[in-house]
């Protein structure tokens, strides 16, 4: 689990760099998305295995 949120935590560093770019503007709101569901996913993910624990 902690491998997931290091590689979400450097994609959010990664969009929120790009986001400075004009060029990049038009894939920004895609990754944001992507970014979003991975946070989500994880938060997920860290319910079930502490549910798990305590089950």
């Amino acid at each position: 689990m902690d491998k997931l949120t290091q590689i979400t935590n450097e994609l959010k560093g990664e969009v929120e760099k790009a986001k400075r770019n004009p060029f990049a503007s038009k894939i920004m709101a895609p990754l944001r998305l992507v970014l979003v569901w991975m946070q989500t996913v994880n938060e997920k993910l860290i319910e079930l295995e502490q549910g798990g624990k305590h089950g």
